[in-house]
């Protein structure tokens, strides 16, 4: 299961909860920090849980200068083709627009 975590460049990533996003906005308004291929199911919110909890979850980042240390609201977690925004407590699932 390929997993890739994309932090919110910007203070707005909360706002963009309900928001339409396509995949150019993951390559415009995010940043891919970290993309790793998992060997064994994990559930989503043990991937939260994990970059909530600590500055180097899963070894190391792909992007050591990050607009942020830790996960946030607004931030996304891509797994398995399905995407998810970082909400306060948790994530939610997402749909991403195929075009621009």
């Amino acid at each position: 299961m390929k997993v890739r975590v994309y932090f919110c460049r910007e203070s707005i990533g909360a706002e963009l909860v309900n928001a339409r996003l396509s995949r150019q906005a993951l390559e415009t308004i995010y940043d891919l920090v970290w993309e790793q291929e998992l060997k064994n199911v994990i559930t989503i919110g043990k991937i939260w849980l994990r970059f909530r909890q600590s500055g180097r979850p899963f070894g190391h980042p792909l992007k050591e200068k990050r607009p942020h240390a830790k996960i946030a609201a607004g931030d996304i977690i891509e797994a398995a083709g399905k995407c998810y925004m970082v909400m306060d407590v948790g994530v939610k699932g997402i749909e991403l627009e195929r075009g621009g």
